[in-house]
């Protein structure tokens, strides 16, 4: 059946070429055939032909099949091992039985907490065993693992077998497809999951026309998802009524989450992590200023802001616990579905992440690209060439558009063609108003630590930001405390090593950041 459906896909592409079908039935046809119709209005479109073009946004898919063809023929061990964080198997199970039945690869998963994943591979990097064939880290794992040896530089397969990370049309969307996938301008990993952060509000009680008379004659503008950090403040307090169960926000302040609350607002204030000279520079006024935004916002808070896992927070929000929340695309494809967000269903209106108000005046919209999973090969594998296969076919324009709306894992879009031109169950899982706010947002964030000791700058900073929230220390206290463990971790990482791998993130930034932070004079 497979065979035939392909075969009238390519009698349809050329009898399009050859001016035998008109476009409007060119796209109907191609939509009966199961065609998505972002593929089917580009090949329309192109210069090239429809057939050409058509074969050309597969292309990647069908290169790396091929590979993997070749290498499971001539492979001896016929298992590939793939260790991955837990809660992201739902997007690859489906894919199982077609490695197996038509490669005679059998596909074995090996989940460990997210927060374990790093840790094993740098265990692996000593003990060496080739457990693993395919790893699954985030983009702050790469710096250490290719220092330490435990995975692939992917650069020469990249040019070789073509994934199509940087195509203007299904390309990742840029910056993330520097920040989430290059060591030092060379490919360490394929992305397959884009987390960034966004701000979703209960819609329901946005078109509630009492209250929005009431937030307009009381801070007189209209009642509308927050434009800015100020907004996002007189909506929480508005909204919070906790003897009714219903908060103004879920926003995280738990420890291992309440890092990127700080993160974000600092970068929306225009300040980095560090200057061109490796400097910690969120000890400045800026920063300050972030974590006494963070501690006013407290008061209007879920009472487990200070608990929260992923998991937890969007349970909560899914039952209607919260006017608005704060979370990565897997949040709105929960509170979307009403399986998961009972009360939220239907009742949702997101928005990308709110703008701060620079000295001169401006308006910065930035956005944090935090954790985000990609495919790495072990060095220690037994059949690398298969592995890297396996990463490139996942991720390519056209099986991740299908891999990532399975409710079951938490990969989220992150090429071009995921948002700009989605399939129609991208559109069922995501919506297109909110798929449209995703690209807006990452067009515009800031990576991780993504650096060489990525991990352990992130957790000092972690630890102090907790501090100041349950307040054990002042906001200045704890960012100069955390400036002075980085001072630490620089020196014993190595200064230049890490500046190195600072500048090549920063010469990546979206303008705008480039622009607020002094960047661009680097």
């Amino acid at each position: 059946m497979r065979q035939q459906n392909q075969e009238k896909v390519h009698t349809t592409l050329r009898h399009y070429d050859e001016g035998k079908l008109s476009r409007r039935k060119f796209l109907r046809n191609m939509s009966i055939l199961g065609v998505s119709a972002f593929v089917a209005n580009a090949v329309s479109l192109s210069p090239l032909g429809a057939t050409k073009a058509f074969a050309a946004i597969h292309a990647a898919e069908e290169r790396a099949w091929e590979l993997a063809k070749a290498a499971a023929a001539k492979a001896e061990k016929k298992t590939l091992t793939l260790l991955i964080p837990t809660g992201s198997i739902g997007n690859m199970t489906p894919y199982v039985d077609k490695w197996r039945d038509e490669l005679g690869i059998t596909l074995q998963f090996i989940e460990e907490p997210d927060e374990v994943v790093h840790t094993k591979g740098m265990q692996e990097a000593v003990a060496r065993t080739g457990t693993y064939d395919v790893m699954m880290p985030t983009a702050m794992s790469y710096p250490d693992w290719i220092d330490a040896g435990v995975i692939y530089d992917l650069t020469e397969w990249t040019e070789q077998y073509d994934p199509e990370l940087f195509h203007p049309e299904w390309g990742v969307v840029f910056p993330a497809s520097h920040h989430a996938q290059l060591y030092n301008g060379r490919v360490a990993g394929l992305l397959n999951d884009g987390d960034q952060i966004t701000l979703l509000c209960r819609s329901d009680h946005l078109d509630d026309p009492n209250k929005a008379k009431a937030f307009e004659d009381a801070h007189g503008y209209k009642l509308d998802v927050p434009h800015t950090w100020k907004e996002y403040y007189n909506l929480a307090k508005f909204m919070h009524n906790p003897s009714e169960g219903f908060y103004g926000s879920l926003e995280y302040r738990s420890p291992y989450y309440v890092k990127w609350m700080f993160m974000q607002r600092l970068i929306s204030k225009g300040r980095l992590y560090f200057d061109n000279e490796l400097n910690p520079t969120f000890n400045s006024d800026e920063g300050v200023a972030a974590l006494e935004d963070m501690l006013a916002m407290n008061e209007f808070l879920h009472p487990d802001a200070f608990s929260f896992t992923w998991s937890s927070n969007y349970n909560a929000f899914g039952r209607g616990e919260g006017f608005m929340n704060i979370v990565w695309p897997s949040g709105y494809k929960y509170s979307k579905a009403p399986s998961t967000g009972p009360a939220t269903t239907g009742n949702i209106r997101a928005t990308v992440m709110p703008a701060d108000t620079l000295a001169d005046g401006t308006l910065l919209y930035a956005g944090l690209f935090c954790w985000g999973y990609g495919y790495a090969v072990s060095r220690y594998s037994a059949n690398p060439e298969l592995a890297y296969a396996y990463a490139q076919w996942m991720t390519s324009p056209t099986i991740s558009a299908d891999a990532i709306p399975y409710l079951g894992g938490y990969s989220d879009p992150y090429r071009r063609n995921h948002m700009l031109a989605p399939t129609q169950r991208l559109i069922d899982t995501y919506s297109l108003e909110y798929l449209q706010i995703l690209y807006d947002n990452m067009v515009n964030t800031v990576p991780d630590f993504c650096l060489p000791g990525g991990f352990e700058y992130q957790d000092a900073l972690d630890r102090e930001v907790n501090a100041c929230m349950t307040g054990s220390k002042s906001p200045k206290q704890a960012l100069d405390d955390a400036a002075r463990a980085f001072e630490r971790i620089t020196r014993r990482t190595g200064r230049e090593k890490v500046l190195k791998s600072w500048l090549a993130l920063a010469k990546n930034l979206a303008e705008p950041i480039r622009k607020a932070s002094g960047a661009d004079k680097w």
